[in-house]
């Protein structure tokens, strides 16, 4: 009887474990990469979050990339790598070269359109699928908050658009992004019309992220009712269609739901010095004012492609929780926790309130309220 028992324990043990080693992961393989090629730019822009810095601006390094190209080759389940970060893509003296040695997946650039040469132009036309550009008002503001003529944007545009009709084809996809902020809120509905005329094919709007006391006073968004808001989204919604163009808006006021598109969407962030993060806000320190109250972030890098592989960075066991607590949600709230006004968590990124790091807690980027690509 006991044989027969023991019997039936080590068959019930082996099933057990058969099964447990079957239950799928919720993880989720690498789909996106954004790649920082420079931290450097042609613009002193108001809103960058390079206004706080005071660390040298790096810039990527041959060594550098031909780690990142061996490792990323290696990815079969990588479908976009996007050109982007803190600096403009198109100013590095290796722009053209490095983007022609990419591999053959969707390939995306954010850019300020300022300086483009016909040689840039002409890689932008035959090689990326989509081009994000920054456009945050009308003409007197526009060139406030990004330091140049509205006019060299919209010629720079009719160049590439002309360029793409003569090689006939509907690519590059252009997407206007636009910070929204007290500056510019009552220029959006005339913006609208123009940037279609102009050959934009979708706007995505982002909600500013304070990163000085001055500006925290300019967001628009709110923790409850947001009437004033609801309203203007209309106006532009129906301004929207009216010019077909696409429109992407982000969060008015708090909700419940909670995503990392970063998680989600299989993406990861390698900064000009080849450091991994998981997502834009953790790649750089700054620091952020969030319903008025000043944080200080972090960067929380996982590991640097000239000591590992892209996969095995993404997979070792650090990174890999990180991922499983977002796509889980299994972290705190902090706008809406009822200890915020006397809590010392709050103050930077380093550790929420159940001792996870680095801290998610806070982010805009989950509550919709700031929004990338």
């Amino acid at each position: 009887m006991k044989f027969v028992y023991l019997l039936v324990m080590m068959i019930f043990l082996s099933y057990s474990k058969n099964m447990l080693t079957q239950i799928p992961s919720d993880d989720v393989s690498i789909q996106k990469i954004y790649l920082e090629l420079t931290q450097r730019c042609n613009l002193h822009c108001v809103n960058c979050f390079r206004q706080n810095w005071t660390s040298p601006n790096t810039q990527m390094t041959q060594e550098i990339f031909d780690h990142f190209l061996s490792s990323v080759k290696q990815i079969d389940t990588l479908k976009e790598i996007i050109l982007g970060g803190i600096g403009e893509p198109t100013i590095h003296p290796n722009f053209v070269e490095w983007v022609n040695q990419l591999p053959k997946v969707d390939l995306c650039v954010t850019t300020n359109a300022y300086h483009w040469n016909n040689e840039t132009i002409e890689l932008l036309a035959n090689r990326f699928d989509r081009i994000v550009i920054s456009v945050d008002g009308l003409e007197s503001t526009f060139l406030k908050l990004r330091s140049f003529e509205f006019k060299i944007l919209e010629e720079n545009i009719k160049k590439l658009i002309n360029l793409r009709n003569q090689l006939g084809q509907y690519k590059p996809f252009l997407i206007a992004q636009l910070v929204l902020s007290t500056d510019n809120v009552n220029e959006i509905e005339e913006l609208i019309p123009k940037l279609a005329k102009m050959g934009f094919m979708k706007i995505i709007i982002s909600n500013l992220l304070p990163q000085n006391e001055h500006d925290k006073d300019k967001i628009l968004y709110t923790l409850f009712e947001n009437k004033r808001m609801e309203e203007y989204r209309n106006i532009w919604l129906n301004k929207a269609m009216s010019h077909q163009i696409q429109i992407k808006f982000p969060a008015i006021q708090l909700k419940t739901e909670r995503r990392c598109n970063f998680v989600h969407d299989g993406t990861l962030t390698i900064n000009s010095d080849g450091n991994i993060s998981p997502c834009y806000r953790f790649a750089h320190p700054s620091v952020e004012y969030v319903f008025g109250r000043r944080k200080q972030v972090y960067p929380f890098h996982y590991g640097n492609i000239v000591d590992q592989s892209v996969t095995d960075i993404w997979n070792s066991r650090l990174y890999t929780d990180l991922r499983l607590q977002n796509l889980r949600n299994r972290f705190p709230s902090c706008p809406d926790c009822d200890r915020v006004d006397c809590c010392d968590y709050i103050n930077d990124s380093l550790c929420d309130c159940r001792g996870q790091n680095p801290s998610c807690a806070d982010c805009l980027w989950t509550r919709d309220f700031v929004q990338c690509i």
